[in-house]
């Protein structure tokens, strides 16, 4: 029996950190829309990341660290935490990269 229970426990545990994987990679796509867009900033985009983390991972993703990287051709968020652990003492590292490239209008700089 204990054996199960520390299955039930694992199992919990991935079904969390797979989770806060598809919030951090959300969170991210939607960062890089924005800081992607014509005329926006990486700090835009960092906060738009920063909101949604708030509002869908406040609890579960824990830690985390958000990165924005705008060149002349792309912008890069970068989401970065652990997802909160059911077993004390193990850390379950999220990690979310969104690449796309800049909105360009012909003619404007």
């Amino acid at each position: 029996m204990p054996l199960l229970g520390l299955l039930l426990f694992l199992l919990v545990q991935w079904a969390i950190w797979a989770h806060a994987t598809h919030i951090a990679q959300a969170a991210a796509n939607e960062g890089v829309q924005t800081a992607r867009a014509h005329g926006s900033t990486a700090e835009a985009g960092r906060a738009d990341t920063t909101a949604i983390l708030d509002q869908m991972a406040a609890a579960i993703l824990v830690d985390r660290t958000v990165t924005v990287q705008r060149t002349a051709t792309t912008a890069t968020v970068t989401v970065e935490g652990e997802a909160v652990a059911v077993l004390p003492g193990w850390t379950w590292p999220v990690h979310a990269t969104v690449t796309a490239p800049r909105e360009q209008i012909p003619g404007v700089p």
